[in-house]
Order: structure tokens, then C-alpha cells, then sequence
């Protein structure tokens, strides 16, 4: 008996306590989960909740970083929330009344060519059937036909269900749209109230948590901050960039409907993943009732807009949101649509990064293992040391080392150094090749018409000439 309790206590994965210990994080996952499935479908019973808890917490994401910046030139954070949140909601109405106008004509020629578009299809179909017809099987054409007759007749039947929609429901609908305006203009309020008040309302949570716990939640706050609010705000950037290349490419090669393949390219940019692969066909759709030769000049437009968006302008502005490997975003999405549809389909993404960055901070502070580094997979982002040499798994965590230094959420005098490790070569990005050509240009002159200091004069100090040396030489004796 002896023995076996020695033996217990020798070996780890024989100990009584660490079983029990295991057996409560299971179960504590286990309900954890089960608490999340219960809450999203609660949450589908309350769309009107949601909506306003959607849209106040969006555009306070948004107005932070703006608030932060008025309330560091002097401005009282109150007049500094305000003046952000009006800001923002004029940059939107501004780009809405830029859009609108053109996107309403567009959808409705197409609305009403929809029936002479399915003719055309059909037409085309045959034309190919007709040339190509080399396999003479009859039973092949005719099934291709019946599908592209079906497909046509659902065409026609759509459009003109939703044409008339448009036209006869428009009056119903007043209230239901009166409703989402008030969830709109509760949700501004709410989001005035969050920007203003959340150092207050983080400084109240520190203390409920207590002494012990205070860091920890401060940083769970940082990480959910940092991943949700930039991913948000990265996000509706690139999808806002890619939607103005897509449509600006489209009407420089003559695209009846640049303006409609423009919003749906960067509305569908929001969905991670499968978002850009959909809104391309939509595109194609329209372009080759046109033409084939401009369906192909669209793709090309679709192609370079998404390639430039990617691998030059989001390496840029996500810098304010954890990566994510694609393998994980997949699984995310899968994940978030099933459980919560399209908004768990947008909302999957920054989520999945800020368990990534939880389990970063966990796993680094309790083994004492770096799990980040630059030329990672799944947890591929910047290592960062303090100044003694070791690991900080804050830092590493929220991949940000001026992160402390511009949030609300800690203080900035809590703030512990910690420089990031040297990116080893072959692993610098398109964006810090851009930086380093920019870098290369002739720098504005000095009031004295001298030119600012580089490289090249650094150099030259580093490794003066021999009348320099000389020269000093002299003067030192």
C-alpha cells in the first residue's frame, strides 16, 4: 500500500490531485462551451438586442483609437469621444451619399434587363452547342439545355420577384425600417457611452477581480481589444480599399455595373476567406452577359484588387490585430457560421485570434517556453524579450510592443520594457520592402539647405576620410 502511494506521488500522470485538477478544467471547458451554444441561441430571440450590442460595440471600436489621440493633444475625453464618434458618422454618410445614387441606377437596369440577360444566356449556350457540337450526344444536350432553360425561367423569376418587392412592399416595410434606425441611432448612443467610460468602467472590473487577478483581466481586456477592435477596424479598411480598386478597374475598361461590382466586392470582403471567391463570381455573372472578352478583363481587375489589398495595404493596417493562420480561420468560420450564421461568420475571425493570443499568454507564462515566432505557423507573430533576456509572454500575446503605450487599459507607467527579437532574413514582408524602398529616397532639406542625415552620412562619420582624421588629430593636441 506503500508502495502504491509512493508511487502516486512520483509520477505526474499517476497523481490524485492532478487528475482531479484535469477532470475540472474538462468539465469547466465542457460547460464553458455548453454556456456559449445556450447564449447564441438566446441570442437569436433577441435580434433587436443584438443589433444595438452589434452596432454600439463596432462603431466604439472604431471611435477608441480617434479618442485616444483627441484626448492626448489636451481635448477632455468626454468632448474627444464626441468629436470622434461625429467624425466617423460623417466619413460614413459622406461615403454612402457617394454611392448610393449610381449603386440604386445600376441595380435597377439590372432588375429590369434580367429577363433580356436570361435570353442572352440561353442564346449563348445554344451558340456553343451548335459550333461545338462534336460529341453528338444528343441526351448530354439536352440535359445542359433543360438545366440552362431552369436556371434562366429561376433568373427571370427572381428578378421580377424582387422588382416587385421593391416596388409594393416599400410602404410596408416603413416600420421595420423605422425600427432598425432606432437600433442604429441607440447603438451611436451606446457607443459615445462605451468610448467615454471604458478606463472607468475597466479601473471597476480591476477592482471587483481583486489584486490577484488585476493584471490578468487587464490583459484579457488587452488582447480582446486589440484582436476584435483591429480586426474590425483593418477589416473595414481593406474592405473599403478593395471595393473603391474594384471599382475604379471595372469602370476605367467599361463596365456597365462598376458601381454594383464595386459594393459587392467590398461588402463581401468582410467575410473572411470565401467572402472574395463569392463576390468574383457574382462579378463574372454580370460581366459576361456584356461580353466574355470583358468578363475577362473584370477578373483580371478582381485579381489585382484583392492581390494589392492583401500584399500591400492589410500588412499595413492589420498591424493592429493578432495574425491568424488560415488553417485556424477556416476552422473559426466553420465554426461561427454554424453557430451564429453571417455574424458568426465576421465575428469568427477575431475571436479565433483572441483565444489565440489567451493561449499565447497561459502557455508562455506557466511553462516558460516561447511558442511565437517569426517563421511560425499557427502561432506565427514578433518574439519579444525584456531587458534581462527573457521571455514576455504579455508583449507576445498581443504581438504589439507600443500597444501599452496608446491603450486606456493600463497604465503607462505599468508598462514594463520589452524589445522585439530581430527578424531573421527571408521572412520580411512585402511591407517592409516597401518601407525600406520609401526609406531609400532623398530626405526634405534642413532650414540651413542642408540635406537631413542618412545612411550615407552616418557612414561617412563611422569612416572618415584621412584629412578628417588628421585634422582631429590636430586639433586634439
Amino acid at each position: 500500500m506503500q508502495d502504491k502511494d509512493e508511487k502516486f506521488a512520483s509520477n505526474p500522470f499517476l497523481n490524485e490531485n492532478q487528475w482531479r485538477r484535469r477532470g475540472i478544467i474538462a468539465w469547466s471547458l465542457l460547460g464553458m462551451a455548453g454556456v456559449f451554444v445556450v447564449s447564441v441561441m438566446a441570442l437569436g430571440r433577441i435580434g433587436q438586442a443584438v443589433e444595438l450590442l452589434a452596432i454600439g460595440g463596432i462603431v466604439a471600436f472604431i471611435c477608441s483609437p480617434l479618442t485616444n489621440r483627441f484626448e492626448g493633444w489636451g481635448v477632455p475625453r468626454a468632448l474627444a469621444a464626441f468629436l470622434a464618434l461625429i467624425l466617423v458618422i460623417l466619413i460614413f454618410l459622406g461615403f454612402v451619399a457617394l454611392i448610393a445614387q449610381p449603386l440604386i441606377d445600376e441595380l435597377l437596369i439590372l432588375l429590369k434587363n434580367a429577363p433580356l440577360y436570361a435570353s442572352q444566356l440561353q442564346s449563348m449556350i445554344s451558340e456553343v452547342w451548335t459550333t461545338y457540337d462534336a460529341i453528338g450526344n444528343p441526351t448530354v444536350r439536352d440535359a445542359v439545355n433543360s438545366v440552362v432553360s431552369q436556371a434562366s425561367s429561376l433568373g427571370v423569376s427572381f428578378a421580377s420577384e424582387a422588382f416587385r418587392w421593391l416596388s409594393a412592399n416599400a410602404l410596408s416595410n416603413i416600420s421595420t425600417l423605422g425600427e432598425h434606425f432606432m437600433s442604429f441611432f441607440l447603438g451611436l448612443v451606446l457607443a459615445y457611452w462605451l468610448v467615454k467610460d471604458y478606463p472607468v468602467i475597466v479601473r471597476e472590473l480591476a477592482t471587483i477581480a481583486g489584486p490577484d487577478r488585476d493584471d490578468e483581466l487587464r490583459l484579457l481586456l488587452a488582447i480582446l481589444s486589440r484582436s476584435v477592435g483591429g480586426y474590425m477596424r483593418s477589416t473595414i479598411i481593406t474592405s473599403v480599399a478593395n471595393g473603391i480598386f474594384a471599382y475604379v478597374g471595372c469602370l476605367l475598361i467599361g463596365n456597365p455595373y462598376a458601381g454594383l461590382i464595386g459594393a459587392i466586392v467590398g461588402i463581401f470582403h468582410i467575410i473572411p476567406v470565401v467572402g472574395p471567391a463569392f463576390s468574383a463570381g457574382i462579378a463574372l455573372i454580370l460581366s459576361v452577359l456584356q461580353s466574355p472578352m470583358l468578363a475577362l478583363w473584370t477578373l483580371v481587375i478582381l485579381i489585382v484588387a484583392q492581390n494589392v489589398t492583401d500584399n500591400v495595404l492589410s500588412p499595413l493596417v492589420l498591424a493592429s490585430s493578432v495574425k491568424v493562420h488560415p488553417g485556424l480561420s477556416l476552422v473559426g468560420i466553420t465554426i461561427g457560421g454554424a453557430l451564429g450564421g453571417v455574424v458568426g461568420t465576421i465575428l469568427a475571425i477575431p475571436l479565433t485570434a483572441a483565444l489565440r493570443g489567451v493561449f499565447v499568454y497561459y502557455f508562455e507564462e506557466h511553462t516558460g517556453r516561447q511558442i511565437v515566432s517569426y517563421n511560425g505557423a499557427l502561432f506565427n507573430s514578433t518574439p519579444f524579450h525584456d531587458t534581462n533576456g527573457n521571455i514576455h509572454p504579455a508583449f507576445d500575446a498581443l504581438d504589439d510592443d507600443s500597444f501599452f503605450e496608446s491603450t486606456r487599459l493600463v497604465d503607462r507607467g505599468e508598462a514594463i520594457d520589452a524589445e522585439a527579437d530581430e527578424r531573421p532574413e527571408g521572412t520580411v514582408g512585402i511591407a517592409e520592402d516597401i518601407a525600406k524602398v520609401l526609406a531609400k529616397f532623398p530626405k526634405p532639406a534642413n532650414a540651413d539647405g542642408r540635406q537631413a542625415s542618412s545612411k550615407v552620412d552616418s557612414k561617412a562619420e563611422t569612416n572618415p576620410s584621412p584629412a578628417d582624421t588628421k585634422r582631429r588629430r590636430s586639433e586634439e593636441q
